[in-house]
């Protein structure tokens, strides 16, 4: 809503209605037609749900995201719970997941930067056909209470304080899964995450990458930040794309080959101290496919010739690379 604008003059009629940036503390000057469908109130300052919000029977999408809300449990006895398909409390202050046993048409779920320590009350999620769950930024110890969710393809527990990858088993249509920032020592798991594209577990406890094998549908790959201290497990992954291993202890770079389809390559500060294996590399078929790759922060990109020697031999592997380290070809 452009600033300045009068937010009580709503038509009766509308079924959309955006609040976004209002600064409202509450709705008490605000029209909330009866056929409202979608209701945005993005970055407010409301510490409570208005009892006319609640009492809207055929609103499908609601965002909170950015509201000072700490206690969101009436949400179990709304209106609109068996219809509403979306619902963002993104950042706000709730410590508790609401009672959601009659939520049955949610599709959407981002709980993200709140302080969230248990994935328990999911267990009374009555929806069977979400497919996004955002818990990331909270203070969650354990993956559970997610496995009855089958249509799960998104779900993202970033920046929390997870240790073990369990709990897992029944996301066989996941697509994406996002463990970043957390405390996890062993990527495990996976067996049954077949359909998986995207898993991030960068800056955890990793000690090594193996626990992949299964995944032979992934496109993109983020182990960054970890003590891995070799490549592992690649010849399982003939779809990878984008593979990022950067800032680990990594010095062997033996079984890149088999990346045939590798197009990004992170690879910047290990221990790699020879470009040896990327020459054997760059003479198979990803050599034909790599545009981006990140050499910087190993010895061996301190080459004898110094810095445009290294480039010039590096892009001569590569006829395809469009950008080398921060900089384009």
């Amino acid at each position: 809503m452009a600033e300045g604008a009068d937010v009580s003059e709503i038509l009766e009629d509308c079924e959309e209605l955006d609040l976004t940036g209002s600064h409202l503390p509450d709705l008490s000057g605000i029209d909330l037609p009866d056929g409202l469908k979608a209701l945005d109130l993005t970055t407010n300052r409301l510490r409570a749900l208005d009892p006319r919000l609640l009492a809207l029977t055929g609103l499908q999408t609601l965002s909170l995201r950015q509201n000072l809300l700490s206690d969101v449990g009436q949400l179990g006895n709304s209106a609109f719970r068996a219809v509403l398909k979306e619902l963002v409390l993104h950042d706000n202050h709730i410590e508790e997941i609401p009672e959601m046993e009659d939520f049955t048409s949610l599709q959407r779920l981002e709980l993200s930067y709140n302080q969230i320590q248990s994935l328990q009350p999911l267990l009374s999620l009555g929806s069977t056909v979400l497919s996004d769950l955002y818990v990331a930024n909270n203070a969650v110890q354990k993956i559970e209470a997610v496995q009855q969710f089958t249509n799960l393809r998104m779900l993202e527990l970033g920046s929390n304080k997870i240790r073990e990858m369990t709990g897992l088993e029944g996301l066989t249509n996941l697509q994406e899964l996002w463990l970043g920032r957390n405390r996890i020592a062993e990527i495990s798991g996976l067996n049954s995450l077949t359909a998986l594209r995207k898993l991030s577990v960068q800056s955890n406890r990793l000690m090594s990458m193996a626990g992949l094998q299964h995944c032979s549908q992934l496109e993109e790959l983020y182990l960054s930040h970890n003590g891995i201290q070799r490549l592992e497990g690649l010849e399982s992954l003939p779809n990878l794309r984008v593979l990022d291993v950067s800032s680990n202890q990594v010095s062997d770079l033996t079984g890149l080959e088999a990346l045939t389809q590798l197009t990004d390559l992170w690879l910047n500060d290990n221990a790699i101290t020879s470009l040896g294996d990327l020459v054997a590399a760059a003479g198979g078929p990803m050599g034909g496919s790599l545009t981006c790759l990140y050499l910087s922060g190993n010895p061996a990109a301190e080459t004898a010739g110094g810095h445009a020697a290294y480039r010039a031999a590096v892009v001569r592997m590569f006829p395809k690379l469009q950008q080398l380290d921060d900089q384009l070809v």
